[in-house]
């Protein structure tokens, strides 16, 4: 893996520029000054990465959030790296003060690193794989605000009906990331993020579904029971869940589809949006017209919420 992520050095890090190439797929609300969220509808809020907040009902909940950017070179080098509590101050004005839950799709580091201070700035419950789980308590996440959950499970929670799916990881360069099974400890280092059990999560509010994963491979194709799926959030960074996005948005059939995990969260928010070195968002393109796929393509800025209608 180090030698992989040495290899990134390597790369021009901007290969498609940022969202100014796409204006006509940005979507977000028409400023209105107090406007919290949409009683009858979900407002989703780009947080970076494979970060989203939702709300419904004036209730929030989150799913991988991630804001302190750790630089590319700390990863390469394998140095130690903790949340920036500056940077995560200046990300959660953009979230509600209170939060209903957190659910997060594995246990790397640009997933679950800010997790256990977003809690205590929040007041949310934790909802991720046993792994995930003991990574956030090892880190100083209350115990008794964090929850193991795993494929299978359904719960709710406040206005939320939340399902927890099967997922899989993208495999950088034939191996998947930081997967080998280690002691649970304190994690200090990039690697220390054990991935554990991947998730996704199927989320219903206000008769609104969002389906949301953060990347796979070929042959796990996404199971929502024939619900209907208005947004599907679908991590595609890396060769292996692009390589599935035609069966995968085909399997769920959404009224929109949000690629994500494309953004350089090695680089700071101030930089803007700009796409990760190892992303292709013109091969997203290309195949969702010449494959003519159900549902409207888009893209959300950070900070910049959008109402499903």
């Amino acid at each position: 893996m180090k030698l992989a992520v040495l290899g990134l050095l390597c790369v021009p890090q901007i290969v498609c520029a940022g969202l100014e190439r796409y204006p006509a797929l940005v979507h977000a609300d028409v400023a209105q000054p107090g406007r919290r969220s949409d009683a009858s509808s979900i407002r989703v809020t780009y947080l970076g990465v494979n970060g989203y907040q939702f709300e419904a009902d004036g209730r929030a909940l989150l799913v991988d959030p991630y804001f302190t950017r750790v630089g590319l070179s700390a990863v390469a080098l394998q140095r130690p790296i903790r949340p920036d509590s500056a940077v995560v101050a200046r990300a959660l004005e953009h979230v509600r003060p209170r939060v209903d839950a957190i659910l997060v799709t594995h246990g790397h580091f640009d997933h679950l690193l800010d997790v256990p201070l977003v809690i205590q700035k929040t007041g949310a419950r934790l909802y991720a794989s046993d792994t995930a789980v003991k990574l956030a308590t090892a880190s100083g996440a209350p115990p008794n605000r964090c929850k193991t959950a795993g494929p299978g499970a359904s719960f709710g929670i406040g206005p939320w009906k939340i399902d927890v799916l099967p997922a899989a990881h993208d495999r950088l360069f034939g191996d998947v990331p930081y997967s080998a099974a280690a002691p649970l400890r304190k994690p200090e280092r990039p690697r220390d993020w054990r991935l554990g059990e991947p998730l996704a999560f199927l989320i219903e509010a206000n008769g609104r579904t969002v389906y949301i994963d953060s990347g796979g491979q070929p042959g796990l194709l996404p199971n929502t029971a024939g619900k209907r799926v208005d947004l599907a959030i679908l991590g595609v960074a890396l060769p292996d869940s692009r390589a599935r996005f035609t069966a995968t948005v085909r399997a769920l059939r959404p009224r929109f589809t949000l690629p994500s995990h494309q953004d350089n969260f090695f680089a700071p928010f101030a930089r803007g949006f700009a796409f990760g070195p190892l992303t292709d968002f013109r091969f997203v393109i290309r195949t969702q017209q010449q494959q003519q796929l159900p549902g409207k393509l888009i893209l959300l800025d950070y900070f910049r919420p959008w109402t499903i209608p």
